[in-house]
């Protein structure tokens, strides 16, 4: 996703070896707000006020999700859905020190599997040009690149919109 970016300004404690304690994917709490703003400052390169994410987790509970091990967040994906809009993420990241370990793909599979049950028929995303991993993982789950969003960015990077259809029965 978004998150296989890097950036400078990592976080050491971001950084040890993944433990062997069970991951846990469970919905955010607000005591999440910290870590998560330091996911997103250096897997993402964004800077949000703390009030965005407690917007988001009132929009929509069972779309911001974090990825917990041994108690402590390690990822994140935070989505919000309209009655008439379909689902759309707006931001997925996983700390450095634990990314290609399954994390993305956990939240992911838990995020897809709670919009099948709810009976969406489509997830849209936003995915920087330059971000060729995150491209390529929202591909294995059936995303497709619908356009390009010119200087989409707050540093003026371009994107892409992102979908994926669910299959009706």
């Amino acid at each position: 996703p978004r998150g296989h970016e890097s950036a400078d300004d990592r976080h050491v404690e971001m950084e040890e070896p993944l433990r062997r304690g069970p991951l846990q994917v469970r919905s955010f709490i607000p005591n999440d707000i910290p870590v998560v703003a330091s996911i997103v400052r250096e897997a993402l390169r964004e800077n949000y006020p703390t009030s965005l994410y407690l917007d988001i987790h009132k929009w929509w509970r069972d779309g911001f999700l974090i990825a917990d091990l041994d108690g402590r967040p390690v990822g994140f994906l935070a989505a919000i859905v309209s009655a008439e809009a379909p689902a759309r993420v707006l931001m997925f990241a996983v700390a450095a020190g634990f990314r290609d370990r399954g994390i993305g793909t956990q939240l992911m599979n838990t995020f897809l599997s709670t919009c099948a049950n709810r009976g969406m028929r489509r997830v849209e995303l936003e995915v920087r040009r330059s971000n060729l991993g995150g491209i390529k993982f929202y591909q294995r789950y059936g995303f497709e690149i619908g356009f390009v969003l010119p200087s989409f960015y707050t540093d003026g990077e371009d994107g892409y919109k992102m979908f994926k259809m669910f299959k009706t029965l």
